[in-house]
């Protein structure tokens, strides 16, 4: 007998912003992503930062590749890199149909500053997987001392 979990993939891209948003506009998406992703058993995390996005998703391996194709199409980003993909045991955002960090609010806790000196650009994390753990689970550590919004 299989369980959600036998299926369970994540995929993590970074991504940039073809305008900055304004706050107010990361609002709309949020609200929309939420509701999407709800819909959908999808469970994830949106950071923003200086006009580029890093966004993790995760679910059933058939709706992550799905959702990632629509959000590939999205004309409000370019450059969508995939830093890493594949199955995992559980969900690391599994309380949060979409999580989000405003990176420039507040900073990451002691130990994980120097994450973002090169904010979320494609080329601080392609050749180094372990900084997309590391900074995925700063940002889980502190969503989960902070009032759930999501």
């Amino acid at each position: 007998m299989s369980t959600e979990n036998d299926d369970l993939w994540q995929l993590v891209y970074v991504s940039s912003a073809t305008e900055l948003f304004t706050r107010e506009a990361l609002e709309i998406l949020l609200v929309t992503c939420r509701a999407r992703n709800a819909a959908r058993g999808v469970t994830g995390m949106l950071a923003y930062h200086d006009g580029n996005f890093m966004q993790a998703l995760e679910g059933s391996r058939d709706r992550v590749e799905a959702l990632t194709k629509r959000i590939e199409q999205d004309p409000r980003h370019r450059g969508m890199l995939t830093l890493l993909q594949g199955p995992i045991e559980q969900r690391q955002f599994g309380e949060w149909s979409m999580a989000f960090r405003h990176l420039g609010d507040a900073p990451l806790p002691e130990g994980h500053s120097g994450l973002m000196d090169n904010g979320l650009r494609a080329e601080s994390f392609r050749d180094h997987p372990d900084r997309v753990h590391r900074l995925l689970q700063a940002f889980a550590d502190t969503q989960m001392r902070r009032p759930r919004s999501g």
